[in-house]
């Protein structure tokens, strides 16, 4: 069962239920397995609600819940990501290497070539979109689809991946430049959602 159906049928249950009935309840397993005893995440779940009284207001319980829910769900996705890094990497001909990093310069995922810093090469790649960002209006070029580097030993591509990431995409020489765009089109259409 997919985690914002989880998260809606929790939600749901408090609000069904008025006030003054609230807070003389206790949340049981009993009451809250049923509806998920298909799902991969019922200890998960059982081990974060069943605890909770309902002698609190609705909204604070809300506030204990989701949170630990939701941080379960971005553990998932930083392993979706990184395993749809490597693939990428695999499966491209002359890509040599990818991250995905903030607009802060913290690393989400990577696949790097031996020898390069992780964290060295995040905070250049959000500077150098940043950096791309004022030129782009500096210059009233709009805004940025992509900042390339290219070099002897090949090229660089920076991309935004939603509000919250950007891809760096490094690439030999030999590649052709409109096969690579191309393909990091198709990662970012792939990585995007689960950064959402």
């Amino acid at each position: 069962m997919p985690l914002g159906k989880i998260i809606k049928l929790l939600l749901g249950a408090f609000e069904k239920r008025p006030a003054e009935s609230v807070n003389s309840l206790e949340l049981s397993e009993r009451e809250i397995s049923p509806q998920f005893a298909t799902d991969d995440n019922t200890d998960f779940l059982q081990e974060n609600v069943s605890e909770i009284t309902l002698t609190q207001p609705t909204a604070e319980i809300a506030q204990i819940c989701l949170p630990t829910i939701l941080e379960r769900k971005k553990m998932i996705n930083v392993s979706m990501l990184q395993d749809e890094l490597q693939n990428f990497v695999s499966a491209a001909s002359d890509v040599q290497g990818a991250a995905l990093v903030s607009p802060d310069g913290l690393a989400l995922a990577s696949v790097l070539p031996g020898g390069m810093d992780e964290e060295r090469t995040a905070a250049m790649s959000a500077s150098m979109l940043s950096l791309g960002e004022r030129i782009g209006r500096e210059l009233a070029r709009g805004s940025i689809d992509r900042i390339v580097v290219e070099g002897e030993k090949g090229y660089g591509v920076l991309v935004g991946c939603g509000a919250d990431a950007v891809l760096l995409v490094l690439a030999g020489a030999g590649v052709k430049q409109g096969l690579l765009f191309l393909e990091v089109k198709r990662v970012v259409a792939k990585i995007a959602p689960l950064i959402a």
